[in-house]
């Protein structure tokens, strides 16, 4: 059989060479490194040597999405016969099997014997002491033999509660070169299939929010900040196309200020679906005069055929409002002013990303590097996370009828 799964030197160094005695491979590395997409790799060609593999992933829904983008199109091409069950998350290759598993269920983290075991977003899933001390570390006494990749992007060295994070502690041993241990840390530069410049324009947007972010999300580096955003990747669903929508709205975070300090201008283009779905599909952001911005959401407006404009008024008042109308007298404006703090208005939304109740379409990329940097009371005010709620909130009709948007 002509097996084609291509491999970074990294991805290689990684999984394959590895000296005898060697158990715990922790990677602290950058995002975009392509972590993911080399592991499902490797446990193919582990498969196919008739291993029994362990994927731990952050949550259940995560596990499809990984299986269609990441795996499934390998064995198509190469022509490997498989078995996939969606509903037990198993993969049965020749003799070999990887049965998934998410943090988000750990009663179903069960059976041993596994010869690899993947902790994908390791960052995420080893915020859970239980999971990793009750049931993976038994799983590895089980099995001398058993190897543990531990790979994802650094959460801190400590926990929101004060605790040492479980992945810190890991990487600890094997930066001492513990018997057994070996670390291996990687940036986001580090991904040779990845212009440089690109990553730097990723480094460039995080800085904006948040300067001790790029170490931890770019560099790798575990930092001595609870460095925890409210969301993270796995959160994200997206689409290549919109569905038909029952309503569309232009939202905007405005800055009343257009100078080198001023904030961008959040200007976002939302929907929804008939089944209550959520989608974010334009992003107009920028640093704008007010009158610059209220022409762009105009101009936005009529692109998508919104129905509305829904303005934050906390800073600009009635001037926000002003602005627009001498430009359209006839839209309509739906007037929006923040009195509880951002992270408990953009709590709800968040909930309706971890429900899959939320898509991405069209390049969102800088509403996602925004997302994944801010941290509730560091760094600059997220003006496309303020639109997106804002959105969200009047698309739901939350603002009205449980003031928890408000």
């Amino acid at each position: 059989m002509n097996i084609e799964l291509t491999y970074t030197p990294q991805q290689n160094e990684i999984f394959f060479n590895n000296e005898e005695g060697i158990r715990y491979v922790i990677v602290p590395k950058g995002r975009r490194f392509g972590a993911t997409q080399g592991s499902m790799h490797a446990c193919i060609d582990w498969a196919l040597d008739g291993d029994a593999i362990l994927w731990g992933d952050t949550i259940n829904s995560n596990i499809d999405r990984y299986f269609e983008r990441y795996c499934k199109p390998m064995l198509v091409r190469n022509k490997i016969e498989y078995k996939w069950s969606g509903q037990q998350k198993k993969l049965i290759i020749g003799k070999g099997y990887i049965d998934f598993r998410s943090a988000d269920r750990p009663e179903n983290w069960e059976g041993f014997g596994y010869d690899k075991i993947i902790l994908n977003e390791a960052g995420i899933i080893l915020k859970n002491d239980y999971l990793y001390t009750n049931v993976v570390l038994p799983m590895m006494i089980d099995n001398p033999n058993s190897i543990l990749f531990a790979l994802g992007v650094p959460k801190g060295k400590t926990k929101k509660e004060g605790k040492e994070h479980q992945y810190y502690k890991l990487y600890l041993k094997a930066l001492n070169n513990e018997k057994g241990y070996r670390l291996l840390q990687y940036t986001s530069y580090d991904n040779p299939l990845l212009d440089p410049e690109n990553i730097k324009e990723l480094e460039d947007e995080i800085s904006g929010m948040s300067p001790i972010m790029v170490e931890q999300e770019i560099y790798g580096k575990f930092v001595d900040q609870v460095m925890d955003s409210l969301w993270s990747p796995e959160l994200f669903k997206r689409k290549s196309s919109l569905p038909e929508l029952k309503r569309k709205v232009i939202a905007i975070d405005p800055a009343v200020t257009k100078n080198l300090d001023s904030d961008e201008t959040g200007i976002i283009s939302a929907g929804i679906d008939y089944s209550n779905n959520l989608y974010f599909f334009k992003d107009s952001t920028g640093k704008y005069s007010p009158n610059q911005w209220a022409t762009i959401a105009l101009n936005d407006l009529k692109i998508i055929d919104g129905d509305a404009i829904v303005a934050e008024v906390n800073q600009g008042g009635d001037m926000v409002e002003t602005v627009i109308r001498q430009y359209d007298k006839v839209v309509r404006v739906i007037q929006v002013r923040a009195t509880k703090g951002k992270e408990v208005r953009a709590e709800p939304l968040v909930s309706m990303y971890e429900q899959g109740k939320v898509f991405h379409v069209g390049n969102m990329s800088k509403l996602e590097n925004e997302q994944l940097t801010w941290v509730p009371g560091q760094g600059k005010s997220p003006n496309r996370i303020d639109a997106a709620v804002w959105a969200a909130a009047e698309l739901l009709k939350l603002q009205k009828n449980t003031n928890q948007w408000a």
